[in-house]
């Protein structure tokens, strides 16, 4: 570690050299926004370079084609998590609210923030949590239309609590936060997207309230989506047509899928009656007040139809905590995995940056116009980290493997793909022609792919295998007893089932924010169920120590490399 000589002159006129400590990007200071200003003055030096890198000439063609694939990949969740927003809020918000969150969101952090590869969205978490917040309102007898204020003040008590995280280095404890706590986590939001994506259709029968000819072609459409959009995101690996066209498909997996099923369900919307979109083309916030208007954009946090009462702004700290808490695990666990070493990053991170403009910056947008929150999604910010790398094909004994040799690590992708997200709005029109079943399909894919590169459910698979021989040469299969990794897969079923039942039941899932903080902590004590290198083994990445670096890994760490023979399409990443 470099040490740099410090100076210090005492009162006798004597000078002393005392080595000052390099801090990391994850250690603490001991000083009052140490870790911040440690952040700015690491990333400030690129600051001009992270706006003209992408348009040098080396880079310009691959800075393009990610800012065009990633405008789809961002907008179609956003549209589906307005839908989602739509219906678990009673109004409260709509699609257009959740475009222009992400799309504010966006440009904001990415001018400022410590890693503008991370892309903002909306998440599954956050929707729950979000549904939560309004339960939560509605139970202590906040008037409908009084939720606005209620989500304001939670939105900048969560904003203050935010700030303080970032300014008193609490990012520093990710350190412990390792691939245990990642998989349950992204397990969580698989299973939102698939729970809550495949819902709807089945309600649509067990509840009767719609006739059955509409049911079943809700079904149908719901089933043609998935389908056609899990084919063509495999499309590049066919032996058909030309690379171009595999390539267009596979890319455009899902909003092909959208599109003609939208199209097909136009052919006969009279005759089944379909449910749509709700989306309004005056661009106004979606909730109507009890005159009959919409709601202004800026939210009074005074109250709306009556008086918001002070006792209410005491109570918006409880879920605020709670928001505050996702939002730290959601923002840091999507920066950590974009900055691992093996994406061959060049540029520091900004751990307490990143969470500061957060806090700072985007919160009190959000809670000022009323828009649903958006924080670093992880799928969609290691697709754009893959779509600007370059990689090289390094020749082993035992295959071919790619590697990341260059990134175009720079600030603008980001920023423009936000501004066209913004630019969607005046697609409002159009947006209402999208029938509700097709959005809840894309949502169920969302989920199904991002099962993808998941070591739990990896491992998970391991159990329907009976012959051990055909078991896949994962590297902790090759080491340790099958017994020992079954039982750490146990481990984190039991913790993944307590975290989504805390989430589904109103009456606790407003501490499941709180139980996903303590994975840490269950991890550190599994050291009384496993020896060290069992966890070493079971709770790391192929390739993360010296001696899995001379071998390729038997199935490759999917949100970080491509191989050649098993390439994990942009398209399965794109959510």
């Amino acid at each position: 570690m470099a040490e740099a000589e410090a100076v210090y002159r005492y009162e006798s006129g004597y000078i002393a050299h005392a080595p000052k400590k390099d801090y990391g990007p994850l250690d603490f200071t001991g000083k009052i926004a140490g870790g911040l200003r440690l952040d700015i003055r690491r990333r400030a030096p690129f600051f001009c370079s992270d706006w003209t890198d992408a348009f040098m000439p080396e880079n310009f063609q691959k800075s393009v084609s990610s800012i065009l694939y990633l405008f789809i990949a961002a907008l179609a969740p956003a549209i589906t998590f307005g839908s989602r927003f739509l219906d678990g809020t009673n109004g409260q918000f709509g699609v257009l609210e959740m475009i222009m969150s992400t799309s504010l969101s966006g440009m904001i952090f990415s001018s400022t923030a410590g890693q503008p590869l991370s892309i903002l969205g909306a998440t599954g978490p956050f929707l729950a949590y979000t549904l939560v917040v309004y339960d939560l309102a509605i139970a202590v007898d906040v008037e409908l239309r009084g939720f606005m204020p209620f989500y304001f003040w939670t939105c900048m008590w969560c904003s203050l609590f935010t700030i303080l995280v970032a300014v008193f280095d609490l990012c520093a404890l990710m350190k412990h936060v390792t691939m245990f706590s990642e998989d349950i986590f992204a397990g969580l939001i698989s299973l939102i997207f698939i729970i809550d994506g495949v819902r709807p259709i089945i309600e649509n029968f067990s509840e009767e309230r719609m006739p059955l000819v509409s049911a079943m072609f809700e079904a149908l459409l719901f089933l043609y989506t998935f389908g056609l959009a899990t084919w063509l995101s495999g499309f590049r690996r066919k032996p058909w047509s030309l690379r171009f066209i595999r390539n267009l498909g596979a890319n455009f997996a899902v909003t092909i899928a959208l599109v003609t099923a939208s199209a097909w369900a136009a052919l006969y919307s009279n005759e089944t009656n379909l449910r749509m979109l709700q989306v309004d083309a005056d661009f106004s916030p979606n909730l109507v007040l009890s005159d009959g208007s919409k709601r202004p954009w800026i939210v009074n946090p005074s109250g709306i139809d009556r008086p918001f009462p002070a006792w209410g702004i005491a109570y918006a700290i409880l879920p605020a905590i709670g928001f505050a808490v996702l939002g730290y695990l959601d923002q840091n666990l999507t920066s950590v995995i974009v900055n691992r070493p093996s994406n061959n990053l060049k540029k520091p991170p900004g751990y307490h940056l990143d969470l500061f403009v957060r806090g700072a910056l985007t919160l009190p947008v959000c809670a000022v116009l009323g828009l649903p929150l958006s924080v670093a999604s992880t799928v969609p910010s290691i697709t754009h980290v893959i779509s600007l790398t370059t990689y090289d094909v390094k020749q082993l004994p035992e295959g071919e493997r790619k590697v990341p040799v260059k990134v175009v690590e720079q600030r603008a992708t980001n920023f423009i793909i936000h501004i066209l997200i913004g630019c969607a709005l005046f697609l409002a029109p159009a947006l209402k022609f999208l029938p509700r079943a097709v959005l809840q399909s894309v949502f169920f894919y969302m989920g199904i792919a991002s099962l993808t590169g998941n070591n739990l459910f990896d491992r998970l698979k391991l159990w329907l295998i009976w012959d051990p021989a055909k078991y896949p040469q994962y590297h902790y299969v090759q080491k340790l007893p099958i017994q020992r990794v079954h039982l750490y897969t146990l481990v984190q079923v039991v913790c993944l089932g307590i975290l989504y039942g805390l989430k589904a039941i109103k009456e606790t899932s407003v501490v499941f924010p709180f139980f996903m903080a303590s994975l840490a902590i269950i991890r550190k004590g599994m050291r009384f169920m496993f020896t060290e290198e069992e966890l070493k083994q079971l709770d790391s990445l192929p390739g993360e120590d010296e001696e899995e670096e001379e071998a390729p890994a038997s199935k490759p760490d999917l949100l970080n490399l491509e191989t050649k023979d098993e390439t994990s399409t942009k398209e399965e990443l794109s959510i």
